[in-house]
């Protein structure tokens, strides 16, 4: 039986067929013909699932990742040392003080197990470790501690622009980009015509990559990374920067894969309507760990949920994670609703005014910044928005101070239910702060309502005004 490490191998062996345990990023390795439980240190008779704390119902599926104490820590000391001097200094340093005192863990502790043919969304907000887990399981990082297990061949699209060279055409990158993740040479050509047209960049591809924007290029790369004959594919956010046409037209095609092929799909993303309806099942990480692990509807209920309940106090968003430093960000934010007087409410009632008030803090001068608020509904679908710049508002904020803008929705006609409000700030050059689900509130039902609801209702959010005629 194999036994397992925390060591990556420096020199992988090939790609082995389908359906064949492989090297993981944890060193754990099943030879060709054993059976995949032997590698996870359990007898061959054995159920999966028994060994991972499951019960024995939910493990009937050969799995396609196993992931064990998974973590990984990074070094936040500062300045890396670039002379053999400053190494010594530093490592001195260390021996001298706490080990653990500049460790950053972006994952710790992550144990999970992925069966084929499942679709697995990873739900959390900015800074939680989906794209490290990610990134872990290709083999781009190594783990620091725990190991891995792959069973089959993996497919990614991590990040936009990977695998591109921008003085290479469409075409030529194609080829290069199809070599980074793992396609030979013959495969990229029986299939070019298929990963074009599903880019549909045609008429660009004997164009320099620099040349296309953004939402061609990721396109182009989730074109080739679809193609691949692999049995596990990893999908990052990126499809937040393609259009809707053909954000629709990946979801679809992974749907495809694993309805007509049984591939693993590891999907990240903050479009919550679409882990809920693309996925079957779905993680919820916070700070690095899996909080909790269940089917993608309830999954995407518990993040919405997961966030300040109350519709009349200020919540402080200072301590909420962020993927960058910015000049400007949101400090705090406080949503209520307002009676006819104009007085605050404790509750928020259909077809009532919603106010909003979001206190921006600046490290930095900003000029002509713009604040804009998303309401989404709890399965993840927008529901309403307003941003200062649709009524030709703009704010200036000076380094040290800050600002607070407050919003007033009027007539606002969402069905009763609960929602989450994601928030933005930006300039014209650049976003300066992105948050999601920061605050969540209850919508209730008229008082003069005769019902809320019954199941042939539609499911919209949000309700227009009309008029019923029956001829």
């Amino acid at each position: 039986m194999p036994t397992s490490s925390s060591a990556l191998q420096t020199a992988p062996e090939p790609t082995p067929a389908r359906g064949t345990p492989v090297v993981s990023a944890g060193g754990s390795l099943a030879k060709g013909g054993a059976d995949p439980s032997t590698s996870l240190g359990m007898t061959a008779s054995a159920d999966p699932s028994t060994s991972l704390g499951m019960t024995a119902g939910l493990a009937s599926v050969a799995p396609a990742l196993s992931l064990r104490g998974v973590g990984k820590s990074y070094n936040v000391a500062g300045r890396q040392s670039t002379t053999l001097a400053e190494q010594v200094a530093d490592w001195v340093g260390r021996a001298r003080t706490s080990s653990g005192a500049n460790r950053f863990w972006a994952l710790r502790d992550v144990t999970c197990e992925i069966g084929k043919g499942e679709i697995v969304g990873l739900v959390g907000r900015n800074g939680a470790g989906k794209s490290t887990l990610l990134k872990v399981i290709t083999g781009v990082t190594a783990p620091s501690t725990g190991d891995i297990d792959v069973y089959g061949r993996i497919g990614s699209l991590l990040e936009v622009g990977t695998g591109f060279h921008p003085e290479l055409t469409g075409r030529e990158n194609v080829f290069l980009n199809g070599a980074f993740i793992g396609m030979r040479r013959a495969e990229i050509r029986q299939r070019f015509d298929e990963i074009v047209e599903f880019s549909g960049v045609e008429a660009f591809l004997d164009m320099p990559i620099k040349r296309y924007s953004s939402g061609m290029a990721v396109r182009l790369a989730f074109a080739v990374a679809a193609h691949l004959d692999a049995d596990i594919l990893l999908v990052d956010e990126v499809l937040a920067v393609g259009d809707q046409a053909f954000q629709d037209k990946c979801l679809g095609k992974m749907r495809e894969v694993r309805q007509r092929e049984g591939r693993t799909v590891l999907f990240v993303s903050h479009n919550l309507a679409a882990v809920a309806s693309l996925c079957t099942r779905a993680l919820l990480l916070q700070s690095g760990r899996v909080i909790a692990d269940a089917d993608a509807s309830e999954i995407c209920r518990m993040y919405a949920a997961g966030v300040a309940s109350t519709t009349s106090d200020e919540v402080d968003l200072t301590s909420v994670p962020r993927t960058k430093r910015a000049a400007a960000r949101f400090s705090a934010v406080r949503v209520n609703g307002l009676d006819a007087s104009g007085a605050p409410t404790d509750g928020v009632v259909t077809g009532g005014s919603l106010e909003i008030t979001l206190t921006v803090s600046a490290d930095q001068r900003v000029s002509r910044a713009v604040a804009g608020v998303d309401i989404v509904d709890e399965r993840g679908r927008p529901a309403a928005g307003a941003s200062t710049d649709s009524r030709d508002v703009w704010f200036d904020v000076e380094a040290g101070g800050e600002r607070r803008i407050t919003l007033t929705l009027r007539d606002v006609e969402l069905r009763a239910g609960a929602y989450t409000l994601g928030l933005t700030l930006r300039t014209m050059a650049e976003v300066l702060d992105e948050v999601d689900a920061v605050v969540r509130f209850e919508v209730e039902a008229r008082p003069d309502a005769p019902y809320e609801r019954w199941p042939g209702w539609p499911q919209a959010s949000y309700v227009p005004a009309f008029d019923v005629r029956i001829g």
